[in-house]
C-alpha cells in the first residue's frame, strides 16, 4: 500500500526528479486513462505491471462499449459503469498473474492502482462520494473473479450481474452499511481490502437505475424488465420460464436470433426509465 502517508510523498518527489533531470515518462503515461499524482507514484513504483493494468482499463472500455453501446465506457453510476469497473479488475488481475505474480501479489497491486483513480485530483485524499463507494466496492467484486477460463466466460459473468435484476441500485449509505462496518472502517475496506477476502455481497451495485442502452445476446430464463433510456438491441432466446418486458425510449429492435419460445411471456414498449 502506498501507507504511511512519507511513503506517498517520497514517491511523488522521486516523481519530480526524474522529470526534472529530463528523463521521459513511461510510454503508457503519455496516454493516461485520468492519471492523478497518485496513480502516477505507482507507475513508477511498478513499472512492469503498470502497463498491464491500463491495457485491461482500455480493454474493459472497449468491451463496455461492445456490451452496452457506443459511449458506453463514459457512462457513471448506471449498470455499464459497473461492468466496466468490476471488468478492469479481472483482467487486471488476471494479466499480473499471467506475467508471474501469485495471487495476493496481483491482487494487492491491482488494488492499489484502482482505488488510486477515486482520489481527488491532487491524489492526496480519497473523495468519499457515492459514486466513489460504487466504483470501489464493484473493484472489489471484479478482483473476487479469480478462477474464470476464457475471457467470454468472465464477459457473460459479468455481464449478467451486471444488469437487472442482478445489479443492486443503492445509495451511498446502502453500499457503506453492506461491508458491516462503522462509516470510516467501510470507507478503509472498500479502498483498501486485496479481494474477496471481505464477506461482502458480491452483487455489483449501480446508482442510477437507468441503463442507456442493451446489446441482449444471452438467453433468459428468469422474470425481468429491462429498461433503457435509448435502445435495446435483442437476438437472444426467451425460454419457457421466462416472463420478459424490454421497456426502451427510442426503439426496440429484435434483431435475427431472437426468439420467445412457447410458454414465455414477452412485451416491448417504446416508453423509456420509470414510466410503465
Amino acid at each position: 500500500m502506498l501507507k504511511p502517508f512519507f511513503l506517498y510523498v517520497f514517491l511523488l518527489c522521486c516523481l519530480s526528479v526524474k522529470a526534472s533531470i529530463g528523463h521521459q515518462l513511461p510510454l503508457f503515461l503519455s496516454k493516461p486513462l485520468g492519471l492523478n499524482p497518485r496513480v502516477e507514484a505507482l507507475a513508477f513504483m511498478y513499472p512492469a505491471q503498470a502497463p498491464l493494468i491500463f491495457d485491461a482499463g482500455n480493454e474493459a472500455n472497449a468491451y463496455t462499449d461492445q456490451f452496452f453501446g457506443v459511449g458506453a465506457q463514459s457512462q457513471n453510476d448506471n449498470s455499464s459503469n459497473a461492468f466496466r469497473h468490476s471488468l478492469w479488475n479481472a483482467l487486471a488481475v488476471k494479466k499480473l498473474k499471467d506475467a508471474g505474480a501469485n495471487d495476493a501479489t496481483a491482487n494487492d497491486i491491482v488494488q492499489q492502482f484502482t482505488s488510486a483513480y477515486e482520489y481527488n485530483d491532487a491524489g492526496t485524499a480519497l473523495v468519499k462520494t457515492a459514486a466513489s463507494a460504487m466504483d470501489l466496492h464493484n473493484n472489489l467484486v471484479g478482483r473476487s473473479f479469480k478462477n474464470y477460463t476464457t475471457v467470454n466466460q468472465l464477459l457473460d459473468s459479468l455481464f449478467l450481474k451486471s444488469i437487472e435484476p442482478k445489479v443492486i441500485t443503492s445509495t451511498l449509505s446502502q453500499i457503506l452499511a453492506s461491508h458491516n462496518a462503522d462509516v470510516n472502517t467501510a470507507w478503509d475496506l472498500l479502498e483498501n481490502t486485496d479481494s474477496s477476502g471481505l464477506n461482502v455481497s458480491k452483487f455489483l451495485v449501480r446508482i442510477d437505475p437507468c441503463t442507456v442502452s442493451l446489446a441482449l445476446n444471452h438467453t433468459i430464463t428468469d422474470t425481468v424488465k429491462f429498461e433503457v433510456s435509448t435502445n435495446i438491441q435483442a437476438q437472444n432466446i426467451l425460454s419457457p420460464s421466462a416472463k420478459v418486458t424490454y421497456d426502451a425510449q427510442n426503439y426496440v429492435l429484435l434483431n435475427p436470433g431472437f426468439k420467445a419460445d412457447q410458454g414465455s411471456t414477452f412485451s416491448a414498449y417504446v416508453d423509456g426509465c420509470g414510466n410503465k
